[in-house]
């Protein structure tokens, strides 16, 4: 102990380290405030480009029933005129 200083400065983490000051672990806590906000924003942009890609896919495979329906009226067509 030194003279004039308290006896408990910070929050100790291990014997052999030194003390947090108030300014480190507000330092801290920032950045991990900072981590969590871009995290949830990066998981918000992933969300909406998953819906963008399940309506996307939707209206594909709306179309590809469309292309198939048309193909099998051409391949009739095709049968009734006897052309293969």
């Amino acid at each position: 102990m030194v003279p004039g200083r308290p006896a408990v400065r910070g929050f100790r983490i291990s014997t052999g380290m030194d003390t947090l000051d108030a300014f480190e672990i507000v330092s801290i806590a920032a950045g991990l405030v900072g981590v969590y906000v871009k995290l949830t924003q990066e998981v918000h942009k992933l969300k909406s480009r998953i819906i963008a890609l399940e309506k996307t896919e939707t209206e594909v495979k709306g179309m590809l029933t469309d292309l198939l329906t048309a193909v099998q009226e051409i391949k009739i067509l095709l049968a009734q005129q006897g052309i293969r």
